[in-house]
């Protein structure tokens, strides 16, 4: 068996590179940028108003207070149909908010400060030269950041996009997961009617479910017998889909009908480690195959759901570009915790987070690898090294679920 950090960094060391791929801006929703996004124009693309009103000349009104100005009216300026003359001295440009603002002028009356008739307008207030004015390149000029490698695209990114003619948007492409589930004992969990022999299976939704949690594409899903051919012939089926990872669940330890490790090697993987010191999820099977990774999780539930939080979330987040999905957090303990055993436990544990006070953290009870209450009622797992006590009021890393 290797050690937690020697199988962590195995694996680090056979990622295959993510890919790129440049997508229309509305299927970029939910993708992570591969680049930095660098604005090809200003914002906003021309000097506007803001208001509905008239673009006028400072010099013209600034005298108006205390008696009102008149100017004549001299055209429109409209979005999408700009004034396509120039303001003289003693004008006025009727506009629209978001129109753009004619030659000549350079301040913006509203329209409830004014009083129109007869092809004239009484202007009686204006407060300051480039009122109601929106400035090309206020909000950023051509060139600039506006955003960064490794952010997941949501609608309100996919509106800026769009506002700077962002069409073909640069992202990471999602990682491609096949999923087969072995066992000759399960039963669809949705059976009413199952044979004493038999377990519903959890670990497929489950499985699918984490996968897509995750940010990942499930493939396919496959549920395969305790059978050597059957085996290879699923493992070839998930490789003819171009699986970036292919995922196994059961089928990894010693016994006679485990075959996942003989299958791998039939169809080509190179075994990256079996077997890791660790609580649960010690036999944790790691291959790879050109750029594709298989992992032979635990039949277990729990062992699977942890071997896929500590191994496979971190594999799928290098796959879109970035270190880490999810992030810990540091707690206190309530209570003295120990691992008195020979292997790395993954400890479930309860969080306590309330307002102005340090985080804490509570085991708990029930850590069975069979047991799916240890991860249902928990809130996240600690990493406790072999023979050590996190002792009452000390602070660890906490990984949230």
């Amino acid at each position: 068996m290797i050690s937690v950090p020697e199988a962590l960094s195995l694996l680090r060391q056979n990622l295959p590179e993510p890919k790129i791929v440049r997508v229309p801006v509305e299927e970029a929703l939910g993708c992570r940028l591969a680049e930095d996004i660098v604005a090809p124009e200003p914002s906003p693309r021309y000097t506007s108003s803001a208001m509905d009103g008239y673009a006028v000349r400072w010099q013209d009104v600034q005298q108006v207070s205390p008696s009102p100005v008149e100017l004549k009216v001299a055209g429109e300026s409209q979005a999408g149909v700009p004034y396509s003359g120039v303001v003289a001295a003693g004008e006025a440009i009727r506009i629209s908010t978001g129109a753009m603002l004619p030659d000549g002028a350079d301040t913006v009356v509203r329209v409830e400060d004014t009083s129109e008739q007869d092809g004239a307008v009484q202007i009686k207030k204006c407060k300051k030269q480039g009122q109601d004015v929106r400035y090309a390149g206020e909000e950023f000029p051509a060139g600039t950041v506006i955003m960064e490698h490794g952010l997941v695209v949501t609608a309100r990114q996919v509106a800026l996009l769009s506002a700077v003619g962002a069409h073909l948007v640069p992202v990471y492409d999602t990682p491609r997961v096949s999923l087969f589930i072995t066992g000759t004992e399960l039963a669809h969990h949705g059976d009413g009617d199952i044979k004493p022999y038999q377990v519903r299976d959890s670990n497929a939704p489950m499985l699918k479910c984490a996968v897509r949690e995750a940010g990942g594409t499930l493939v396919n899903c496959m549920h395969v017998e305790d059978d050597l051919e059957t085996t290879v012939a699923s493992m070839t089926e998930a490789l003819e889909h171009q699986s970036d990872i292919i995922l196994c669940s059961g089928g990894v330890s010693v016994g006679r009908h485990d075959h996942v490790k003989e299958a791998a090697e039939r169809v080509g993987f190179e075994q990256l480690f079996w077997k890791i010191r660790q609580k649960p999820g010690k036999p944790l099977f790691v291959a790879r195959k050109g750029r594709t990774l298989l992992f032979g999780l635990p039949g277990n539930p729990v062992s699977a759901f942890m071997c896929f939080q500590n191994y496979v979330i971190p594999s799928l987040a290098k796959l879109q570009g970035v270190d880490y999905l999810k992030k810990s957090q540091s707690a206190s303990a309530e209570v003295a915790i120990e691992n008195s055993g020979s292997r790395t436990d993954f400890i479930r544990v309860t969080i306590q987070d309330e307002p102005n006070t340090v985080p804490t953290i509570r085991p708990i009870p029930q850590q069975g690898s069979h047991m799916l209450t240890s991860i249902v009622k928990a809130d996240g797992y600690i990493v406790l090294e072999p023979g050590t006590i996190l002792q009452a009021g000390e602070l660890t890393e906490v990984y949230k679920f």
